[in-house]
């Protein structure tokens, strides 16, 4: 029975992995529609999610049956519940990778000036790193590599602060067919950051049982320099 227990969990964390690499390809995905605007591709991250919702809630329903049948204590129970929680991380990565290519159309027929367009892209690269950097913790068990996060994603954070303040200089009161999608897309990508580090957080659950932030909420932060 206990074998037959830890078998069906590392299938399981195995399928998370692979939820992640799903993500990993629609974020390059989103990112290179961003920089195009190609229809196609865009379509395809569209469809692409569906394959994520489709593994998420097979990953879901294994995790509970286990939950049901197994009813593990201790340090089986926090291994199963962190598991959960990474796999609904996971699962709004790919929507925000939806939500990227949704928003991009309007973005590419109404460009940013260059400036803008060019700390959007930094941005982007920057989350690609937080984003791979969480992935391989998870897969590794690396509580050490989890702490390092917040680290990252703070470059994610000030480029968007950076963005804000860009916006501050606009004076072109046809700025507006381009800046809202600006804000949004901006947005999503420090979601995906901050979807990122809360994966990090669940790795060292696992490893310690102590539910905490990596970093405080971003609300209680001192507000970056924009510069």
């Amino acid at each position: 029975m206990r074998a037959a227990f830890d078998q069906e969990l590392a299938r399981l964390q195995a399928r998370l992995v692979e939820l992640g690499e799903l993500v990993q390809t629609q974020l390059d995905r989103a990112l290179a529609a961003l920089a195009t605007g190609d229809p196609d591709a865009i379509q395809g991250i569209v469809v692409g999610d569906q394959q994520i919702d489709q593994l998420s809630a097979e990953i879901d329903w294994g995790l509970l049956r286990t939950l049901a049948c197994q009813a593990p204590v201790a340090s089986d129970l926090r291994l199963v519940a962190g598991l959960l929680h990474v796999n609904e991380h996971l699962e709004r990565m790919g929507d925000l990778c939806v939500n990227l290519a949704r928003a991009t159309p309007e973005l590419v027929e109404r460009p940013p000036p260059a400036d803008m367009q060019a700390t959007l892209t930094q941005m982007g690269a920057a989350v690609r790193r937080v984003v791979d950097a969480a992935l391989a913790c998870f897969a590794d068990s690396d509580r050490a590599g989890a702490e390092r996060l917040p680290a990252l994603d703070a470059t994610v954070d000030r480029l968007n602060d950076h963005i804000f303040g860009q916006l501050e200089q606009i004076t072109d009161p046809n700025a507006v067919a381009w800046a809202t999608r600006l804000v949004l897309v901006a947005r999503f990508l420090e979601r995906l950051g901050d979807q990122a580090v809360d994966v990090g957080e669940q790795v060292c659950f696992i490893a310690t049982g102590e539910v905490r932030e990596l970093q405080p909420p971003k609300a209680a932060r001192t507000p970056a320099s924009r510069s």
